[in-house]
């Protein structure tokens, strides 16, 4: 029995292991930004070539091209096409509430994947 269990990890690990989103393909997972807003850069390991901002409801707005600009109600994220560095930048916040939108960016057969998050 124990034998199994450790087979059973084990091809699960090396499962996993392949599997290249596990890392989020490099990007980060979640960014946040203060109520004054701002611009923020950041890299991944691998190019996009669609980009996509979304709010909880999957309601948002989306680029593919060559250059792509997507603002979706307070941020706005640029990135050239098959290029691994977003600029994100978020709009100040004089709502009084905290808010979160997510962005999404097509890389080969799956999708990197961040949460952006500013504070009130």
């Amino acid at each position: 029995m124990k034998k199994i269990l450790i087979m059973t990890a084990c091809c699960l690990i090396v499962t996993l292991a392949g599997c290249t989103n596990l890392d989020n393909y490099g990007y980060p997972k979640s960014l946040s930004f203060g109520k004054e807003g701002g611009q923020k850069v950041v890299k991944g390991d691998d190019g996009i070539y669609h980009l996509t901002i979304s709010n909880y409801n999957g309601d948002g707005n989306h680029a593919n091209g060559d250059s792509m600009i997507v603002t979706y109600e307070w941020l706005t994220v640029k990135c050239a096409k098959f290029d691994d560095t977003w600029t994100i930048i978020a709009e100040p916040n004089t709502t009084g509430k905290s808010r979160k939108l997510y962005v999404y960016g097509a890389v080969d057969d799956g999708d990197a994947e961040m949460t952006i998050k500013q504070s009130r």
